[in-house]
């Protein structure tokens, strides 16, 4: 039985309801398989098109070359079929194709050489410029060391006219500033990149301080050099699309003699190899690793133990700095290999070969507060900071392990306390180390909680606090000046919102109800209930407002606040299911606990909603005199709303010259009309 439209539509949603991975993409292969087999072409497109995206960004080329080689041909069959927008997003998305096929040493270059005439004629057809051709012809040939084309390449990019098809403004400068450091023209590439270091598309400008960073380095910049890796590596640490521009910073650690930091880096990325986003960031990843790995195996640190797991986390075990060195460099070599047999040289060998055996620019360059880094106009703070590094020194030198990373946790502390968010984060990420080598496992926990309040400051860092949390919630036994799970539980569900947020704080209702907390069970019920929102109620929601319900039956003059909000939130769910009627009736008990209580903007809040069941009922009379106060009571709060609901009041009641007079009054339109939506989340 073939899919229908309305099939098709809803395994879509259910597919962009996963998270961005193997998960929703092999959900978005099963839509374009049932697409297919139900002949639903313009489906089938529309859906790769928007997939391509999401393949390209998540870091999968693969689905990108063959979603973007299916909709290619749809478009030459059938161009019918393809809007305008579309049209011009496959001449941008060109791009994408052809900057991922040299990645894969089994695909040809003629065959990628095929794909950039084809780009060039199709551009030349719609009368673009050919700026971008000639960017990613520099691409290929500098991918292959051909060092004479690449120039030549390049060149036709800075002179031609950049237009709409063009990378953007900090893109475009990336490319210039590889172009330029692999010639070792730095300072050139300094000049070129600076500009445009702070922001641009989706990939900046995390792209562009990678590619800055050698150029500080080798100029002596250092100070901007550290500054672009701090900012550069925490915007890509969770994105496994960037773990090309993650081995940039990896090189840079092994460069600036920043062994420990950059086998940190190392030990959090190793797992990504098992499936990579390309072969040649496998290679680029591994050289840049084996580099560090091999300064720290020469320094006498080759039996020091490095934590592993697979990607999937389902395993897990240790390797030393030795093994894993060698086993790197036995990668880095045979990919380098395959590379080289397809481009007919051994470019690839021999640029690999330097990165794995390079010299450091600098002894070492401190990157964080714990290695004796100084930020800039933080003197003061750093003063006070004095005593707590130099406890931290005094403990190392000492060999008093415990000790030391009991210390490099007070300093985190202290960071956080000073405001220096990001420094802290460093700082606690470094003792959350210290304390797993020296086997703290309580002092762990409290580092843990440290970085989930860190973490969950910060939208970049978000995986990270899910991840933190979780392992504090795993822990085996409580730890000091952390709180207990169920308050924990609450925390997370403030950050995360949506559907993990419930789920969240339903279990931490039923840890309230495991110590007989009742007025905090009733509290995380009925923050489920509001999270769930207008939506129709699902077992779920109306398992949870019977549970809250049943609470509130057993003592409601002592849970007389959250009854009310608990009241609202059914009246929400109520109405969502078409049953207006018994909604009002839960409004009318929570208003008459908002005026007794002297609520007034609860009371507005709860007095707007009625109106709006009102209307929806068909009561225009009752809907207007209730709007008609919260407007007059709160007009800043709910004024908007309260002048739609009148407006359609009086003509619901045939009152139009009324209407007509009031919409003047108030400056109000039809348009305004139409897009109000009776059923507002207020």
């Amino acid at each position: 039985m073939t899919a229908s439209e309305q099939d098709l539509q809803e395994r879509l949603r259910q597919a962009y309801g996963l998270p961005t991975g193997p998960a929703r993409f092999a959900a978005l292969d099963a839509v374009f398989r049932h697409a297919d087999a139900a002949g639903n072409v313009a489906f089938g497109f529309n859906a790769r098109m928007n997939a391509i995206t999401d393949f390209h960004h998540g870091g999968d080329p693969t689905r990108t070359f063959l979603a973007f080689s299916w909709c290619l041909s749809v478009f030459d069959r059938q161009p019918e079929l393809v809007s305008r927008h579309h049209a011009n997003a496959l001449l941008w998305r060109f791009k994408w194709v052809v900057w991922g096929l040299p990645q894969f040493p089994e695909i040809p270059l003629d065959r990628t050489v095929a794909v950039l005439d084809d780009m060039e004629r199709r551009y030349l057809l719609g009368g673009h410029s050919l700026h971008a051709v000639y960017q990613h012809r520099w691409l290929v040939a500098h991918h292959v060391g051909d060092t004479v084309a690449a120039q030549e390449w390049y060149d036709n990019m800075v002179t031609a006219r950049r237009d709409s098809l063009s990378d953007c403004s900090a893109c475009v400068p990336s490319s210039q500033v590889r172009h330029l450091a692999s010639l070792n023209r730095f300072d050139e590439a300094i000049t070129v990149g600076e500009p445009f270091k702070n922001g641009g598309c989706t990939e900046q400008p995390q792209w562009i301080l990678a590619e800055l960073l050698l150029p500080y380095l080798y100029t002596g910049r250092f100070d901007e050099a550290v500054q672009a890796h701090r900012d550069g590596y925490r915007r890509i640490r969770d994105d496994r699309h960037h773990l090309d521009n993650i081995a940039s910073h990896v090189l840079f650690c092994g460069l600036s003699g920043n062994e420990a930091r950059g086998l940190e880096i190392v030990e959090r990325h190793l797992a990504w190899l098992a499936r990579p986003s390309s072969p040649y960031a496998a290679l680029e990843f591994g050289s840049a690793a084996a580099l560090v790995l091999g300064r720290l195996r020469a320094s006498g640190h080759g039996d020091l133990v490095l934590r592993r797991r697979s990607d999937d986390g389902s395993r897990r075990w240790e390797s030393t700095v030795e093994q894993l060195h060698d086993e790197l460099t036995a990668q880095v070599r045979s990919l380098a290999a395959r590379f080289d047999a397809r481009n007919g040289n051994d470019h690839q060998s021999r640029r690999a070969e330097a990165r794995m055996a390079a010299q450091p620019v600098v002894d070492q360059l401190p990157l964080t507060v714990l290695a004796g880094r100084v930020a800039p106009g933080k003197s003061g703070t750093d003063r006070s900071l004095t005593p707590l590094l130099e406890r931290v020194a005094e403990l190392t030198a000492a060999g008093d392990e415990a000790g030391a990373a009991r210390a490099r946790l007070d300093v985190a502390h202290a960071l956080r306390n000073a405001g220096r968010w990001e420094d802290a984060v460093e700082a606690a990420e470094e003792a959350m180390r210290a304390l797993h080598r020296a086997g703290l496992a309580s002092d762990a926990t409290r580092c843990r909680y440290l970085l989930w309040q860190l973490y969950s400051r910060a939208w970049h860092h978000r995986n990270d606090a899910i991840g933190v949390l979780d392992e504090i919630l795993d822990a085996d036994a409580p730890a000091d000046r952390v709180p207990p799970p169920e308050v924990l539980l609450e925390e997370a569900a403030d950050v995360l919102g949506g559907g993990e947020a419930v789920t969240r704080l339903l279990a931490a209702a039923d840890r309230h109800r495991a110590h007989a907390a009742r007025s905090a069970e009733l509290r995380t019920l009925r923050k489920a209930l509001t999270l769930m929102g207008a939506q129709a109620p699902t077992d779920l929601a109306t398992a949870t407002l019977d549970r809250a319900d049943t609470l509130i039956a057993a003592d409601r003059n002592g849970t007389a606040d959250e009854a009310a909000y608990v009241d609202v939130a059914a009246a929400r769910l109520l109405a969502a299911a078409d049953q207006v009627d018994a909604a009002i009736g839960r409004l009318d008990r929570a208003l008459v606990h908002f005026e007794a209580a002297a609520l007034p903007q609860q009371l507005a809040d709860a007095l707007i909603h009625r109106a709006r069941l009102q209307l929806k009922a068909s009561r225009p009379i009752e809907a207007e005199a209730q709007a008609r106060d919260v407007l007059a009571t709160e007009p800043e709060r709910h004024g908007w709303t309260a002048t739609m609901i009148v407006a359609k009041s009086l003509r619901m009641q045939g009152r139009t010259e009324d209407a007509a007079q009031f919409m003047a009054e108030h400056e109000i339109d039809d348009d305004d009309l139409e897009y109000y939506e009776e059923d507002e989340d207020e």
